[in-house]
């Protein structure tokens, strides 16, 4: 009976310690599962805080570059980004408080952060949920209010900084960079891309004005002589004749004296012989050759007609004999007695006729052709390359640019003409040194461009590293990835890139276009040794974005595209600026979208209150943009 009341008695204790362990279990599990649902959770908005402290802190990067207001910029993006991030359903919450500007250094491979260092390039933004105030509560948890828990402090930070820049300028020197300030443009013109082209104010006159009056001696036989001349005529210098209203005065030329140093309201460049005064002004839309007073006209096999001309071989003492040879075209079918006579009515020779009673006495042959061996006092012509006999052909000729755009300009001669000879057949560096300091457009505004680019940079302090690339027909290597000299500051080092681009004129190597040379040359100087590993990799192309020089078999539009896809490989960005009257946009948005960056286009149509092309002021806007266009980078 005992034992059974024992073994009894072990039964009941048995069921009583199952039933506390289960209970005791289930508590364990029950505590057990909310410390894994609590925890789950705050891993969860941990993720969350920290996604909204690296969103905003790139966003609050992004504001460094924008001057002043940066840092308030900078306050404001990060509270807008953080704010679409939510944390645990609550929009995160961030406030000027929580960033800390300061300077990014390279140390080794790694950047490190420099908290209140200046200049600001880098911010740490911190995202908290500590219960600090109303808009930054603690993290609730599901079971934690069993335990007394308030919820859970965590916070989160980030920093980020505006990554210094390897920055390859690559720039179009091909000789169409000047096509916008020559006659080929004044009026509707045939595209070499597609179609026909609106007209461009041209500052023909601007590069006239921008040439040394010296090569025209100044005004010396050019109208009424300088009261200071550089140098006092002889009496060998009588072809053209020195002297009040000689050459003949009734073309009205406002300024026939050498250029005052101060410059004058009427700014002139060099004149030659008889052709001294500018004429009719190039007036967008109303411009007319023919009714030109500025350029003789004196057309190949037929009589010239022009009063003015008469008026000049009059006054410089030619015989009635030798004016009516001089302007009858009956012996022009040789092109050089042509080349001859035109040569003597703009006054550039004398012509020794040989006629009784003629100018000079002496050598002529007293027939009505101007032989070459018949003209005296030749004027020389003032530059390198090019000719005054290659300078008639020019304007006599049918296959010319000018000529194509308006055939009315054919057999017309004057200043116009001569400074278009100029930049269409002698436009190069080795024949005509004069035009780089010349604003030649629209390279001109894209040289101002980089100048402003430049600037920016410099004043932004941004630590970025600018080299010079430039092709025409060829690339060549300009000037290498800043690295300043020892005692050079980085601002005298980066000015060389502008101060070289201000040496350089359209087609100042050579004149055909080649835009992947151009790329290719971008892409070994951002691959080279200068390099820095942990800079940003940036080419910006300048361009009318008309190559026509490609690479053994591939075609010039091909070649481009495979140098902007052989930069991308090379993670390169690449910004395309088109510029110019006849700029073709397609090739440009290609590469741009193939190297990741933005196409970018500067107007040439007239602005409404400067009548400028569009681009003068559209490119500086743009290359303040591209100064500022820096990459950002979590570095912490």
């Amino acid at each position: 009976m005992f034992a059974k009341l024992v073994r009894r008695a072990r039964s009941r204790r048995r069921g009583s310690v199952l039933v506390q362990t289960a209970v005791f279990g289930s508590l364990v599990g029950v505590g057990a599962m909310a410390l894994t649902v609590d925890t789950g959770m705050l891993f969860n908005a941990r993720g969350e805080l920290q996604s909204a402290a690296d969103a905003a802190a790139l966003a609050a990067a992004l504001q460094l570059g924008s001057g002043a207001s940066a840092s308030a910029n900078a306050a404001a993006q990060a509270a807008s980004i953080a704010a679409q991030n939510k944390v645990k359903g609550t929009p995160a919450f961030v406030d000027a408080s929580d960033l800390v500007f300061g300077h990014a250094i390279l140390t080794g491979a790694k950047y490190q952060f420099q908290p209140n260092v200046t200049p600001y390039d880098a911010v740490k933004v911190t995202v908290r949920r500590d219960g600090s105030n109303v808009h930054k509560p603690r993290v609730p948890l599901i079971f934690g209010g069993a335990y007394s828990a308030t919820g859970a402090s965590i916070t989160a930070s980030a920093t980020a900084m505006l990554v210094p820049r390897d920055i390859a300028v690559v720039f179009d020197l091909s000789g169409s960079m000047n096509d916008d300030s020559e006659l080929r443009h004044y009026k509707n013109f045939a595209s070499e891309v597609q179609g026909t082209r609106p007209a461009v104010q041209i500052n023909l006159k601007d590069i006239w004005s921008a040439l040394p009056s010296a090569k025209g001696r100044a005004g010396i036989r050019n109208g009424a002589a300088p009261a200071t001349p550089p140098s006092a005529p002889t009496a060998g210098e009588a072809q053209p004749s020195v002297g009040a209203g000689v050459p003949h005065s009734v073309k009205g030329n406002p300024d026939p004296n050498e250029e005052p140093a101060s410059g004058s309201g009427n700014p002139a460049g060099p004149r030659f012989g008889w052709m001294t005064d500018w004429g009719t002004a190039l007036t967008l839309g109303q411009y007319n050759p023919s009714a030109d007073w500025g350029l003789y006209y004196i057309p190949r096999s037929s009589t010239t007609s022009a009063s003015d001309i008469t008026a000049n071989l009059t006054e410089n003492g030619y015989s009635s004999a030798e004016r009516t040879a001089l302007l009858a075209g009956t012996n022009d079918s040789n092109f050089t007695a042509y080349t001859n006579r035109v040569t003597v009515l703009l006054g550039l020779a004398g012509w020794k006729s040989g006629k009784s009673g003629g100018k000079w006495t002496g050598t002529g042959n007293g027939d009505n052709i101007v032989d070459t061996s018949e003209l005296t006092q030749t004027r020389t012509w003032p530059w390198t390359g090019g000719s005054w006999n290659d300078y008639i052909s020019y304007v006599s000729a049918n296959n010319t640019q000018m000529y194509y755009t308006d055939s009315t300009l054919r057999y017309r001669y004057g200043i116009k003409t001569v400074v278009n000879y100029l930049l269409e057949r002698q436009a190069s560096n080795d024949t005509c040194s004069d035009l780089p300091s010349a604003p030649e457009m629209p390279i001109r505004s894209a040289k101002d461009a980089v100048q402003t680019m430049i600037n920016l940079i410099v004043s932004l302090d941004t630590q970025d590293h600018v080299s010079l690339e430039v092709f025409a027909t060829s690339s060549r290597h300009e000037v290498n990835l800043t690295i300043p000299s020892a005692g050079q500051s980085l601002a005298t080092a980066l000015q060389v890139v502008p101060a070289t681009l201000y040496q350089r004129q359209a087609g100042h190597y050579d004149s055909t276009t080649n835009i992947g040379a151009g790329l290719n040359q971008g892409l070994a100087e951002l691959t080279s040794v200068r390099a820095r590993s942990a800079a940003a990799k940036v080419i910006i192309l300048l361009t009318d974005g008309k190559p026509n020089v490609g690479s053994g078999s591939m075609s010039p539009e091909a070649y481009s595209i495979n140098r902007a896809t052989a930069a991308a490989n090379q993670h390169i960005t690449i910004y395309a600026v088109g510029l110019g009257g006849d700029a073709d946009p397609d090739l440009l948005q290609s590469i741009a979208d193939i190297g990741g960056g933005q196409y970018f286009y500067a107007d040439s149509a007239p602005d409404p209150i400067t009548g400028q092309p569009r681009y003068v002021s559209q490119l500086n806007a743009i290359f303040n943009e591209l100064g500022g266009k820096r990459p950002v980078r979590l570095i912490d």
